[in-house]
């Protein structure tokens, strides 16, 4: 009887809803929305068709919450890229809608009522474009009242070649390469990463993970992220726009590399292939736990877990007579939460110590300045400046490619060793001064940076400037 009254109740909202009008249909929220790293469907196609094409689209997922209300519409916009996706008729680009029965209800906009709120699932076509490009995605919902709500959520830029992604047109359906094995290997072999994004040695032996795949496809990006153990989580990838250490991908147990020379892979698999990844880190790897996440051909993804922090010995904390703790761990007994943020967006100063590239002297052009805040405890050995739009990096890493990066400290220079390194102690908040030579992306409006700070155990802390 119960539940009887509250289906009644219920009607009688939706009735009112559409009867009464948009003065008064309920204000909702948007809640959760996300997108779908996983996913493998195909239900949108280009422009504004609801028909598959043989591309996995993108999903994402996202709840309206309220008490009920009319829904009259939703926007997707990357606005990294200013693409735009809309649910109702007329759109340039469709953004596919899918309730939770699994019905597609574009039909039913600009009235699609909902009570005590609702999920959905939100589909754009080409999943493989989508991830290549990535960026920052908003949604907006409109209700019948007038009024909307909005949330956000990134993609990570993943490089997919172009023979990839016309090989999922070609055939009208995604790759089906699986992994059958992952396992970590331990410490020896080769030296093939640096704990930057290049492919060279620093004279540690690195760290091996083999796996195994089958079927046919392209492996086309390789990430494996740390986890457990007491260390602070860590990343490596394949992917040439992030910061994170590269992984090497070669034969499984060979030294020849397979990356591209930005760092990407593009490896055939045809019915059964074996390789090894190789990443550069300290023992504290040995008691980690790892995700292992592989990109293929159309942006499908496999995923796999590694075990095997549960049956290592805890970390132990660092003696007195070292008190700094190794590269890839928890800093003990550390009470300030770490975060770096701009303070001001860079301008050009009455000062000329850069140059173009790796050059410490002046060029005749004034240097570009960036303030930014830091705030934690431990010591800064690294600082880094990437374009995530174009191209444009800037460092204080030994031996990096990137154009050089100048670090003052009230308005002293701090980076005094040759080779250009840093080492910052930081307790509490400093404010920093990076100083950098333009090489025409710092004045482009609409770009993105990724500023990268690392610390002295390994974590590193990163803030997306925008200006």
């Amino acid at each position: 009887m119960r539940k009887k009254s509250f289906m009644i109740y219920a009607a009688a909202l939706i009735l009112a809803i559409f009867c009464v009008g948009a003065a008064f249909a309920a204000m909702g929220k948007l809640e959760g929305f996300a997108f779908t790293e996983t996913a493998n469907k195909d239900v949108a196609g280009a422009g504004d068709s609801l028909s598959a094409d043989g591309r996995a689209d993108a999903e994402f997922t996202v709840r309206v919450s309220g008490s009920a209300g009319a829904i009259s519409g939703f926007t997707l916009k990357n606005l990294t890229t200013k693409q735009e996706w809309a649910a109702g008729s007329g759109a340039a680009n469709v953004l596919a809608v899918v309730d939770s029965k699994g019905a597609v209800i574009n039909s039913s906009f600009p009235k699609v009522a909902f009570v005590l709120g609702a999920d959905y699932k939100l589909y754009i076509n080409d999943r493989a474009a989508v991830i290549a490009s990535g960026g920052d995605f908003e949604l907006s919902v409109k209700f019948m009242d007038g009024s909307t709500s909005t949330a956000k959520t990134q993609i990570a830029a993943t490089p997919v070649s172009a023979d990839a992604a016309s090989s999922v047109a070609a055939s009208g359906a995604p790759g089906v390469a699986k992994v059958i094995s992952a396992s970590y290997k331990g410490v020896g072999g080769y030296d093939l990463s640096d704990g930057t994004k290049k492919i060279s040695s620093n004279m540690n032996p690195d760290h091996r993970f083999d796996i195994s795949l089958a079927g046919g496809d392209t492996l086309t990006g390789v990430r494996i992220r740390s986890a457990g153990g007491g260390a602070t989580e860590r990343v490596w990838d394949t992917v040439p726009t992030t910061n994170n250490p590269l992984v090497v991908v070669t034969d499984q147990g060979k030294g020849t590399p397979l990356n591209n020379i930005d760092g990407a892979v593009s490896i055939p698999v045809k019915d059964l292939r074996d390789l090894s990844l190789w990443i550069d880190g300290n023992d504290d790897l040995k008691k980690q736990d790892f995700r292992l996440t592989l990109l293929f051909t159309g942006g499908r993804i496999e995923e796999t877990d590694i075990k095997q922090a549960a049956a290592a010995a805890p970390v132990p904390a660092p003696t007195s007579q070292d008190a700094r703790p190794q590269r890839g761990g928890n800093r003990p007994g550390r009470t300030i939460e770490r975060s770096v943020q701009m303070k001001a967006k860079p301008v050009q100063i009455k000062l000329d110590v850069v140059g173009k590239n790796r050059v410490k002297k002046a060029s005749g052009v004034r240097d570009f300045s960036l303030v930014i805040n830091v705030r934690g405890e431990g010591s800064i050995e690294a600082i880094a400046l990437s374009n995530q739009t174009g191209k444009g990096n800037w460092d204080t890493f030994p031996g990096s490619g990137a154009w050089l990066m100048i670090v003052r400290k009230n308005n002293n220079q701090v980076n005094n060793a040759k080779d250009f390194s840093v080492s910052i102690p930081v307790k509490g908040n400093d404010t920093l001064e990076l100083l950098i030579e333009d090489d025409g992306t710092l004045t482009k409006k609409d770009s993105r940076f990724l500023l990268s700070v690392t610390w002295d155990d390994g974590e590193i802390t990163e803030e997306l400037l925008t200006w």
